[in-house]
């Protein structure tokens, strides 16, 4: 009987030790895939992306790369959940450290602005790809949805607590419904992001900084969840 808390066998501990090596592989050859999708989609874009392709660029077989992504879908999914993944906790986070709801509003529009100004190419891949890929070059199932639901939570439930516990007090200049407050400072942060980009892809940027941007957009919303 073993007594508890007794050191591993050295057969067992070579064995924990084997198979430690194994997934330290496994995810760094994931994380390998991910990244060499990513330069092929950007490259390319969605609809003339191949797997083959993807495997070329990451240096494996196409049965290596079926054995982590089973589909270009799947394969797509998980480079935009993975950039969505860590907006949303950067945006959380964020938000914690606001004060009030106009703060969390702020922290919205910078967080989603400052994330992806210098990286509009995830941008693109993370909410424009599938638009302009054409019918059918993009296919999400509902277990895949639903595991990006729940960042809404993250997105806008705490700006959302901020805003309704100051209604509760006084109502806002807007009026607006809390959530559907901290949703809009998230789409106009999004739409910002697609301006910047469309300009700056034909080397016409805009003529406000990101700084500019962000602080003009957050008084909008700040102006409009102070009180009445």
């Amino acid at each position: 009987m073993r007594v508890p808390g007794a050191r591993k066998t050295p057969a067992k501990a070579q064995k924990a030790a084997r198979l430690a090596r194994r997934e330290r592989r496994r995810d760094l050859s994931r994380e390998e895939i991910l990244a060499a999708a990513r330069r092929v989609l950007i490259r390319h874009g969605i609809a003339a992306t191949t797997l083959d392709a993807v495997a070329k660029d990451a240096g494996l077989s196409k049965a290596a790369l079926y054995y982590y992504f089973p589909s270009k879908d799947a394969l797509f999914f998980e480079l935009v959940y993975g950039t969505l993944e860590s907006h949303a906790h950067t945006i959380d986070t964020s938000v914690g450290r606001s004060k009030n709801g106009g703060e969390a509003l702020r922290a919205i529009i910078g967080g989603s602005v400052k994330a992806f100004a210098p990286n509009l190419d995830d941008f693109r891949l993370a909410f424009l790809h599938g638009q302009v890929a054409g019918h059918g070059a993009v296919h999400f199932d509902a277990q895949q949805f639903a595991r990006i639901r729940p960042l809404n939570e993250l997105w806008f439930g705490g700006a959302a607590k901020k805003l309704g516990e100051e209604r509760k007090l006084r109502p806002s200049r807007a009026r607006v419904e809390p959530r559907l407050m901290a949703f809009l400072a998230y789409v106009a942060s999004l739409g910002l992001l697609t301006m910047k980009g469309m300009v700056e892809s034909v080397k016409d940027p805009l003529l406000y900084s990101d700084e500019q941007l962000i602080e003009g957009l957050a008084r909008i919303f700040e102006a409009a969840a102070a009180a009445d």
